[in-house]
């Protein structure tokens, strides 16, 4: 009895350890450290590795980490720009994550440490951070969806002060995720939430409702909230097409007007997305030309060819703002001027911004900054 007891007695502090181990308070260390110079040091506690080295976005290849003694491993950068970068080790040729980092998301089925930096006020990397004005709120919300026959999830965004004033009616940006994204994309990757929160206490943005579905037709909601477990991937062509996505559109639409203290109408509606998303605003606009007032193309844009009479009748409807964002290394590009020179053929009033690089979430958040500025005014 004893023996059993005592047997008992190491199992239950075996657990008890377990269980305090996860909830430790981290691993010591320091990474990333963001030095006064913008330069950024990673370190990593790995006594037993042959090699570690540091992917990401800030760096043009993967770079050696060196080791000191005690077996921590560090390499420090050049001096970065305002920016959201992110970045993963690899150690002995296996990806890992940064222990000593808490901060992460996911885009598609990758997870990566994150870090913002702010090399000014007002740069990138400053309004993609949280600070000290006041907060709108984010909420994850279910509607019924008659014309795909379930419950779907989307992410909406309240600004500050809407709970505190129940008379005050609000615009609506609808926001759409490219592929193999979701409806957490936007606020995750998008840092929309930060982005609005600081343009609005600057008073650069309108206050707004930002309306994040879930672009996916046949997928309810993201990866752990749906009811069936799935493996986000890049989907098929099937989730390419705009058809679905503009037939269930309304439902999205109704629900919002119906729980949500929206301004309604044509100059207080905007719809925008990247990539895919791009492409279903740019289809929602012409399928509905009299509902959107304002429409972003991120990176994502229908070519005129067979849609010539469904971009006459959005321009026919005179919209306040039609914007067009893409990299120059951007395969899209070649789409992008397309749309563009033919709206000038037309004389239609479309603008396009031409940004570097090519098909990133660093070039789509900008394109929300530099969007929502321009909106409800």
């Amino acid at each position: 009895m004893k023996k059993l007891l005592s047997l008992l007695a190491v199992a239950c502090l075996t657990v008890a350890a377990f269980a305090q181990q996860a909830l430790g308070p981290g691993t010591g260390l320091v990474s990333p450290e963001i030095n006064p110079d913008h330069t950024v040091t990673f370190r990593l506690y790995a006594p037993k590795a042959v090699t570690v080295q540091l992917a990401g976005d800030f760096l043009p290849r993967v770079v050696d980490l060196q080791e000191s003694p005690g077996g921590i491993w560090t390499y420090t950068t050049q001096a970065l720009e305002g920016e959201l970068y992110s970045y993963s080790f690899i150690v002995d040729g296996r990806r890992a994550m940064d222990p000593s980092n808490v901060h992460q998301n996911r885009d598609v089925a990758t997870w990566t440490n994150i870090f913002t930096l702010s090399a000014e006020q007002g740069d990138k990397g400053w309004y993609y951070e949280v600070h000290s004005v006041p907060h709108g709120t984010v909420s994850h919300v279910w509607y019924n969806s008659p014309t795909l026959g379930t419950q779907r999830r989307m992410t909406v965004y309240t600004p500050a002060g809407y709970e505190d004033n129940p008379k005050a009616k609000y615009p609506v940006l609808y926001l759409l995720h490219g592929s193999g994204g979701d409806e957490d994309a936007w606020s995750d990757l998008g840092r929309t939430a930060q982005i609005l929160d600081n343009l609005i206490a600057e008073g650069k943005a309108k206050p707004m409702i930002v309306v994040m579905p879930n672009g996916v037709w046949f997928n309810q909601a993201a990866p752990g909230a749906a009811v069936n477990m799935f493996q986000p991937t890049f989907q098929n062509s099937r989730s390419q097409s705009t058809v679905e996505v503009e037939n269930s559109f309304p439902d999205i639409m109704d629900f919002i007007e119906k729980h949500y203290r929206v301004a309604k109408g044509y100059a207080n509606t905007a719809v925008a997305g990247l990539s895919m998303g791009g492409r279903q605003s740019c289809a929602l606009s012409m399928r509905y030309p009299k509902r959107f007032g304002y429409v972003g193309l991120f990176s994502g844009v229908a070519t005129p060819e067979d849609n010539e009479a469904a971009l006459d009748a959005v321009f026919a409807a005179h919209p306040k703002l039609y914007w067009i964002g893409c990299g120059k290394d951007d395969g899209i590009m070649v789409n992008s001027k397309k749309l563009k020179d033919y709206c000038d053929a037309k004389g239609y009033p479309a603008t396009l911004y031409e940004s570097d690089g090519g098909h990133i979430w660093r070039n789509w958040r900008i394109y929300l900054t530099i969007f929502v500025q321009q909106l409800f005014k």
